[in-house]
């Protein structure tokens, strides 16, 4: 097996080869191109992109129909067993967003009180339990910046 040693230098580039080695010298070195973007959300979360079907805000609880998203309420009994996860892009109707199903998101705009966390309406996030609708855990904050999703089966409140 040839064994090769690259070695940046500002004179001309020589190749020499003596007994299964080989050195190379360089007269420059270039920053070579930008390398793809790699995937979205953090490692060990689930995070895709989907397409919006109507202006949605960031770290909103959204669900999946036709292929866009809408933002879900916890009083929709029609479509809170699509929750599909919240959005970490704001943006208008027919646009890319980024949408996270598992994992930890942090935020500095938020303030949570370490414990559970629910659907609220419109698709906001709420510490408060519903007493009506849907009781949707969407998971848990463990500091007053940091939620790990980790989303519930939805359990009709309706009697």
């Amino acid at each position: 097996m040839n064994e090769v040693q690259v070695v940046i230098v500002r004179d001309p580039v020589q190749l020499v080869t003596a007994q299964q080695q080989a050195s190379v010298l360089l007269t420059e070195a270039r920053v070579g191109p930008t390398g793809p973007i790699g995937p979205i959300g953090p490692a060990g979360g689930s995070a895709f992109t989907r397409c919006r079907g109507e202006t949605l805000s960031a770290l909103r609880v959204v669900y999946e129909q036709a292929g866009e998203v809408f933002a879900l309420d916890y009083r929709d009994g029609a479509h809170v067993g699509q929750l599909l996860g919240l959005t970490l892009t704001a943006g208008d109707a027919g646009s890319e967003v980024d949408v996270q199903r598992s994992g930890a998101i942090d935020d500095a705009g938020w303030w949570w009180t370490p414990g559970p966390v629910w659907l609220g309406a419109a698709g906001t996030l709420t510490q408060t339990p519903p007493a009506d609708g849907f009781d949707v855990r969407v998971g848990a904050a463990v500091s007053a910046t940091r939620l790990i999703l980790d989303v519930s089966d939805p359990v009709s409140l309706e009697v």
